[in-house]
């Protein structure tokens, strides 16, 4: 399924003024600043479960569900800003869209053995390091930042990055040197994430 040609289109940018989710309050300012967990939880949801929910949609959703989208995330699984996926959230991300987090190693090779799975896909988060676009070119992010690694294919990890265009966020090779210094960059907060079960 996520292998498509529906899974290769699927993407939303926090770069785009025009999208209505740019200026959504989120965390400690809106999305367009601090909004990458939940536009890759967004691409998740859509890679896994066919649904095409854009990350208005998923907001909303979450309002509606009584979550708090302005605070970090919480013991109780009340607040989800920085955890969109925590393991805390399990609950409310079943009963809201159907997909659940598993804690998993960071190492390139568990990304390669979750990447390999027909329905699993990562939500992963970095900080002081190079983030890549679709050519290669490197950004150095101080702060964390959340991406979706979403394929694996002849030693290369593909990434949806929304702080990027479509054209150069949607589909981004790492390869194995490249994923390891990522993975070194911080130890934060990464998930499996699969259907629900």
């Amino acid at each position: 399924m996520k292998y498509s040609e529906r899974g290769e289109s699927i993407y939303f940018s926090q770069v785009n003024e025009s999208d209505p989710w740019f200026h959504l309050p989120y965390w400690e300012s809106n999305v367009r600043h601090h909004g990458c967990g939940l536009i890759s939880l967004t691409m998740c949801i859509d890679l896994l479960t066919g649904r095409d929910y854009t990350p208005k949609d998923v907001y909303d959703i979450r309002k509606e569900y009584g979550l708090d989208q302005l605070h970090t995330a919480d013991k109780e699984g009340k607040c989800v800003c920085g955890g969109d996926v925590t393991i805390r959230l399990n609950e409310a991300n079943r009963a809201m869209f159907g997909i659940e987090s598993h804690v998993m190693e960071r190492t390139a090779e568990a990304f390669r053995e979750v990447l390999e799975k027909e329905n699993s896909v990562i939500w992963a988060s970095s900080r002081n390091c190079d983030f890549l676009n679709m050519w290669g070119d490197r950004r150095f992010k101080p702060g964390g930042h959340v991406i979706v690694f979403w394929r694996y294919e002849d030693g290369i990890y593909y990434a949806k990055d929304c702080a990027y265009s479509y054209e150069s966020g949607r589909d981004i090779p790492y390869n194995e040197a490249d994923l390891k210094q990522w993975l070194q960059g911080h130890d934060r907060q990464h998930f499996e994430i699969t259907p629900a079960e």
